[in-house]
């Protein structure tokens, strides 16, 4: 059984990022077990926090570390990735020395209204996660354009589940081979 947390990168209850998060989750192979890690609790990085650590950032740490594979799926701000996103990613290396993240396997997702879903935002990341250590899978992309059908009272439009589950099998099988 392939353990994968899951962080969702907005804070918002009504993010169109949480409600992705929920169908990816609905769509994981039955040989996934997943784990939301929640970011909203994590107080706000800083260097001097390094000789004490804080009890929230520990525990995020150790059920990050419990996992085989991280799923991030982040909304994108300003063409970039959010302030929480890289907060926690912060947490996760710190400190020197004793981050959680080189290793570790794991898959980037987003939804957004843009016509480009989420790809500014995951082109970032990708450009500095893997020098982190991350064994970041590169394909299948999971940035959605989000419209008024895609996630309707009837549940998600039948191409993002499609979409979802191809995803899932895709994470769940990177995870499998590189934790």
């Amino acid at each position: 059984m392939a353990r994968i947390g899951y962080i969702v990168g907005s804070l918002a209850e009504d993010s169109v990022n949480r409600k992705l998060t929920e169908v990816l989750v609905a769509q994981a192979p039955e040989r996934a077990e997943l784990t939301e890690i929640d970011i909203r609790p994590l107080p706000l990085y800083d260097r001097h926090l390094d000789e004490d650590f804080p009890a929230e950032m520990t525990a995020f740490k150790e059920q990050v570390s419990a996992c085989d594979g991280l799923l991030l799926v982040s909304p994108e701000h300003n063409q970039s990735f959010p302030a929480p996103v890289k907060n926690a990613i912060d947490i996760l290396t710190r400190p020197p020395r004793q981050g959680v993240l080189r290793g570790t396997p794991m898959g980037i997702a987003g939804a957004s209204p843009s016509r480009f879903g989420t790809i500014n935002s995951q082109t970032q990341l990708r450009t500095f996660l893997p020098l982190l250590g991350v064994k970041l899978m590169g394909t299948p992309l999971m940035a959605v354009q989000v419209t008024e059908d895609t996630f309707g009272d009837a549940g998600p439009d039948e191409q993002l589940a499609t979409r979802a589950a191809k995803y899932m099998e895709a994470l769940t099988t990177w995870v499998e081979q590189h934790s």
